[in-house]
C-alpha cells in the first residue's frame, strides 16, 4: 500500500459542472464547441467545492471527471484498476458490494476513499462513463477500458492480489497455501 499522493487542499473534490447551448444560435454560443467533440453543444467542467478551482470547457463529461481527479488527487492515475463494482439495481447483492468495497481499500492507499478519492475500475464494451459516488467512499468509479488481455497492475477486486498472479496457476495454489 502506498502513501496518499499530497492534495492541493485538504478540501478539494473532485465534480463536475455542466451546461447546454443547444438552444442557442451556433452565432450567440458564449462558448464555442470545444476541440474534443466539436459538434457536441453541451459545455462540461470540472470543478472542486472545497477551493473554487474550475477546470477547462469540455464537450466530454469523462475528461471534464479527469480534470477535477487531476486537482483533487495527484496521482490518481497511477492507482491500482480494480475489477467493475457488482451490479446491484436491487439492492439484494449488498454482501457483494461490501466485499468489493473492502477490496477496494486494501489496494489503495489508506484514507483515500475518505476524502472520496476515485476509484480506477476495469470496463469493457459499453458503460466507459466515470460514475460520481459509484466509488467506495462515495467518489468517482473511474472506468478504464482494457482490449485484450489487461497488464499485470489490474487488482482483482475480490482479493487485491494483481491479476497476473491469479492467472499463474503455481501463484494461485500459493495464495491458498
Amino acid at each position: 500500500m502506498t502513501e496518499i499522493a499530497p492534495q492541493v487542499d485538504e478540501n478539494c473534490r473532485a465534480q463536475v459542472r455542466s451546461c447546454l447551448t443547444a438552444n442557442l444560435p451556433p452565432d450567440t454560443d458564449p462558448d464555442p464547441p470545444t476541440v474534443d467533440q466539436p459538434g457536441n453543444r453541451g459545455r462540461i467542467w470540472g470543478y472542486c467545492p472545497g477551493c473554487g478551482h474550475e477546470g477547462p470547457l469540455r464537450s466530454d463529461e469523462n475528461l471534464a471527471a479527469e480534470d477535477a481527479a487531476d486537482h483533487a488527487y495527484p496521482g490518481w492515475r497511477d492507482m491500482p484498476v480494480v475489477r467493475a463494482r457488482p451490479y446491484d439495481p436491487s439492492g439484494k447483492n449488498g454482501p457483494l458490494v461490501t466485499e468489493w468495497e473492502t477490496a477496494c481499500r486494501l489496494a489503495y492507499p489508506r484514507g483515500w476513499f475518505e476524502r472520496k478519492g476515485p476509484v480506477r475500475e476495469e470496463r469493457y464494451g459499453r458503460g466507459l462513463r466515470h460514475v460520481y459516488g459509484q466509488g467506495p467512499g462515495g467518489g468517482y468509479a473511474m472506468a478504464v477500458w482494457w482490449p485484450g488481455n489487461p497488464p499485470g497492475a489490474l487488482f482483482d477486486a475480490y482479493t487485491g492480489v494483481p491479476l497476473r498472479l491469479l492467472r499463474d496457476e503455481a501463484a494461485q495454489e500459493s495464495l491458498f497455501e
